[in-house]
């Protein structure tokens, strides 16, 4: 496995802190509104970026960023993501890990060596319906995502609960079901973020009719307080 992009410059990816991305290939997971599918089926073709030159550019950007996400595809994958992440923390960076929560294990180990300041974990569905919207029928799935989230609650780590929102895939009784599951595990807050059109998984879903900016904000605003909105006009 290997290092497969890099974004040099966000203003959007660790809210409030200037970062760059580093983007890890692969993924177990097959949800079809992935915005990032060449990083699933084809990575290689994005070429790669070695640890030294991942480490002289972490030294180049000393006291111009304040952190490193890593992103993917799924980076929990990864067995070489502590060194990556070292080289980050060595450099004098925060750090945030995008994943989709399903490596509880991970976290637990990152966390435990002083690796981790936030992270951004994407709730995909229901429970009950989430072996089939993430496109991996293991049955455990859920609960370790769930687990996932718990964990970062528990120890008061900064958590971005974020699910993206198509009509085709999750209904207004979906959502309610995963506030509650949200709320059951001390989450403070969930952010709904909009579907947009994109290279996806399922192109389907770019020409099939979604909530409007108007109908997702008046739909947030009824599920409960700690619900919000990203991705909107």
């Amino acid at each position: 496995m290997a290092i497969n992009g890099l974004r040099k410059f966000s203003l959007i990816d660790y809210p409030g802190r200037l970062s760059c991305v580093v983007f890890l290939g692969h993924c177990n997971f097959r949800c079809p509104f992935c915005h990032n599918p060449v990083l699933i089926f084809d990575a290689e073709s994005q070429g790669t970026i070695s640890a030294e030159e991942l480490s002289d550019f972490f030294g180049q950007r000393r006291g111009k960023l304040d952190a490193v996400v890593f992103s993917g595809g799924e980076p929990s994958l990864d067995p070489d993501l502590p060194q990556y992440v070292r080289l980050a923390k060595n450099a004098g960076f925060q750090v945030k890990l995008d994943t989709n929560g399903s490596f509880p294990q991970v976290l637990r180990s990152l966390y435990a060596d002083g690796l981790l300041d936030a992270l951004g974990i994407d709730y995909k569905a229901p429970a009950e319906k989430y072996s089939r919207l993430c496109g991996n029928p293991d049955p455990e799935i859920p609960a370790r995502v769930q687990e996932s989230i718990a964990f970062a609650v528990k120890n008061g780590i900064e958590l971005d609960v974020r699910t993206t929102v198509h009509r085709a895939l999750l209904s207004e009784a979906d959502l309610r079901t995963m506030y509650a599951e949200l709320n059951s595990l001390g989450v403070s807050q969930w952010t709904l973020q909009q579907f947009h059109h994109a290279e996806l998984i399922d192109e389907s879903l770019n020409d099939t009719p979604t909530w409007s900016d108007s109908e997702l904000k008046n739909l947030a605003s009824t599920l409960g307080p700690m619900t919000r909105v990203r991705g909107t006009l």
